[in-house]
């Protein structure tokens, strides 16, 4: 059903094409081409060298004579085409017009001039020459006469319906006014100028034209500007000022008029000389005037940082091409932006062009500004952004953030040296097509396709519809070769095949090898664990101890006491009497010897290395203690790395303990008869606390 519809409408617009539009052989004149278009007869009869006009059935509607040889324009060359409406007798060689040359165009409504040789030195114009036509509404005759010609006679005062006028202009002390005899046109409303000399832009340039609403100055040569030179003008509406060498004074002189002046466009691209920084308060001229469309371009302001917010009417600003290396606005309703071929990519790498909120902006062109990287924010607050050109710029990535874009529909990005997507950005811009029917331009970019851009050269498959031009696409191979990625599929095929043996071997030898080290490492940590602890403290001790550590076979103590609180009550009846106060030995005893405030551990390590020897009190609740064992293993580490193998630890046996509860090294000292067991009866004691003494002080 969809089908036939569309079938249906193709063949009548097809048929309204046919109706309206159709070209025939003219039977009249073999060489011109005729057709109907809109209803209107059309004659063309251009680049067929004719001397003369031809002769013409009366029904033409329009003629085209443009390009031939034509000279003298004769009486009566168009007596008879009284439904003429437009003629086009531009570049010919026309050099004079003879006084009933227009009779019979009483319905002429525009006639074509331009690029001939027509001149008042040449007395091209007989007075009253227009006269006949009664219906004209635009004249263009530009481009004849260097010295200008109608702006100072009354050639054209009895053309009393004309609305645009484009002519030649030579101010001189003759022509003090160009508008001089324009006085009478009162439905003039469009003003245009070919070549100009006009020097002067005063108040009484156009004091008699104040119905004007289309100015159009460009390529003049003015050398002076006076001020309020367009303050009558107030049905103005485009002011065309472009191609006039400037100073920036002038240009302040000619916007000043827009305070009072309404104005809807103005054009005055390529009018500085020399480059400048916009003064902050250029913009506030045209605060009241209404403008909406401002065109900058091909200037040099280097600098445009407003202090003040562009106009509030003004929808369309460029200033493209103008060498500028800041820009920055408040730009309330802007909705297009034209910023193309300047140096903003330093500046827009951490500001942006707008200060504050761009609720109507719908186009930004930033195309060819060295742009390396954008700010994240730079296109925040853009709620109805739906272009964006930042092609021919050196970008790598998507850095900016896209993702409060909903109504974005073009991202061109040609041109760059994009190799790949970020993840966050193909999230961003997949959820944008979804809801704007986003297209993105990545041609000509450095896209690469190896294992790193597997992901994104797999989402451009995805979604390769949204893409522009997408069969031109190239890559660059991971053999440094350059390829056509389209069509995506193999390309995609082939990369994941490349990709996934790689990436599984790395993957495990990495793994493997990750794996064993840790395996290792931790084997040789637990397995030298107590070394390693022993040296830490012992490296701790020479840089933190309160007093030096005594290393030259002298020892602060003779012996340690190492014991657990159970056995507290032993140490200080037993130990104590029989070996400090009978035998003179010097005891360290962790209760009473052990610094205050410096660490337990560092304490012991002190303790042990300090004192000859090291007495372990063995009872279950040594063995049960940490800090107990600690003493034990810190005393046998000293005895291997710091005594040269010298046993240092004694152990004492106050409690009988089977063989199987002891640690397998604590053990291997049993067995070297490293011990003694503590006696219960008056006569073991005596031999016993021999024994201790014979051991502290060998």
């Amino acid at each position: 059903m969809i089908n036939i519809v569309f079938i249906f409408i193709l063949l009548t617009i097809t048929t309204l094409f046919v109706k309206n539009t159709t070209s025939i052989q003219c039977q009249f004149e073999r060489r011109c081409l005729c057709f109907i278009k809109a209803g209107l007869q059309h004659v063309n009869c251009s680049y067929i060298n004719a001397t003369s006009v031809p002769s013409l059935p009366s029904n033409v509607n329009v003629l085209n004579l443009r390009y031939n040889r034509i000279i003298l324009l004769s009486n009566d060359s168009f007596q008879n085409l009284f439904h003429l409406l437009e003629l086009d007798l531009s570049w010919n060689k026309l050099e004079r017009l003879e006084l009933g040359s227009f009779t019979g165009l009483a319905n002429l409504q525009k006639l074509t001039l331009e690029h001939n040789n027509l001149s008042l030195k040449w007395k091209s114009f007989p007075s009253g020459v227009f006269t006949p036509l009664k219906s004209l509404k635009h004249l263009n005759a530009k481009y004849n006469d260097r010295n200008g010609f109608l702006a100072c006679k009354n050639v054209v005062t009895n053309l009393k319906q004309l609305e645009i006028i484009e002519i030649d202009i030579d101010e001189s002390p003759d022509c003090p006014n160009i508008d001089y005899g324009f006085s009478k046109l009162t439905n003039l409303k469009s003003f245009g100028t070919g070549y100009c000399e006009l020097v002067i832009l005063s108040p009484a340039t156009f004091e008699n034209m104040i119905n004007l609403q289309f100015i159009d100055i460009s390529w003049c040569d003015i050398i002076d500007v006076f001020g309020h030179s367009l303050q009558d003008q107030k049905q103005l509406k485009v002011l065309n000022i472009s191609h006039i060498n400037f100073e920036i004074y002038d240009i302040f002189s000619i916007v000043a008029n827009f305070r009072s002046t309404p104005i809807q466009k103005l054009v005055m691209t390529h009018t500085l000389r020399e480059a400048v920084s916009l003064p902050w308060n250029f913009f506030q001229y045209f605060k009241k005037s209404g403008i909406k469309e401002l065109q900058m371009g091909y200037n040099s302001f280097v600098n445009v940082i407003g202090k003040y917010s562009l106009p509030p009417t003004l929808e369309i600003l460029d200033v493209s091409y103008s060498n500028l290396n800041k820009f920055q606005f408040d730009m309330p309703n802007l909705m297009q932006l034209k910023l193309q071929n300047n140096g903003l990519g330093k500046f827009l790498t951490s500001n942006r062009y707008s200060k504050n909120k761009t609720e109507h902006l719908e186009y930004i062109d930033l195309s060819f500004n060295e742009i390396q990287r954008l700010s994240f924010s730079i296109f925040h607050d853009h709620p109805k952004l739906k272009a964006i050109n930042l092609s021919h710029n050196i970008l790598s990535d998507i850095s900016f953030d896209i993702s409060t874009l909903p109504t974005l529909e073009i991202l061109n990005l040609s041109y760059n040296n994009i190799q790949a997507f970020s993840k966050e950005s193909m999230k961003a811009i997949s959820n944008i097509v979804r809801s704007s029917g986003l297209i993105v331009d990545l041609s000509n970019n450095n896209v690469q396709c190896n294992c790193n851009t597997l992901p994104f050269i797999q989402w451009m498959l995805e979604n390769h519809r949204i893409f522009i031009g997408i069969q031109t696409y190239r890559c660059n191979w991971m053999n440094d070769s350059e390829i056509t990625i389209y069509p995506f599929r193999p390309t995609v095929l082939q990369l994941e095949k490349e990709c996934a043996s790689y990436t599984v071997l790395i993957a495990c030898i990495t793994s493997g090898i990750s794996l064993a080290c840790v395996v290792l490492i931790g084997g040789l940590a637990y397995r030298y664990r107590w070394r390693l602890r022993y040296i830490y403290h012992m490296t701790r001790s020479k840089y933190k101890r309160y007093r030096p550590i005594l290393d030259n076979g002298h020892y602060t103590f003779d012996a340690f006491i190492s014991y657990s609180d159970e056995e507290r009550d032993f140490i200080f009846k037993n130990i104590i009497p029989n070996l400090e106060r009978k035998e003179s030995l010097n005891l360290c005893i962790h209760q009473r010897d052990f610094l205050p405030g410096e660490d337990i551990t560092q304490n012991i390590t002190n303790a042990i290395h300090e004192s000859r020897k090291t007495v372990c009190i063995i009872t279950r609740s040594f063995l049960d203690s940490y800090y107990c064992m600690f003493e034990f293993n810190m005393a046998r580490m000293e005895s291997i790395y710091s005594r040269g193998g010298q046993n240092i630890l004694f152990l004492v046996f106050l409690e009988q303990i089977r063989p199987s509860e002891f640690p397998l090294v604590m053990l291997e000292l049993v067995q070297k008869q490293s011990y003694i067991e503590y006696p219960n009866d008056e006569q073991g004691d005596v031999v016993f606390w021999d024994k201790i003494k014979e051991t502290l002080i060998t």
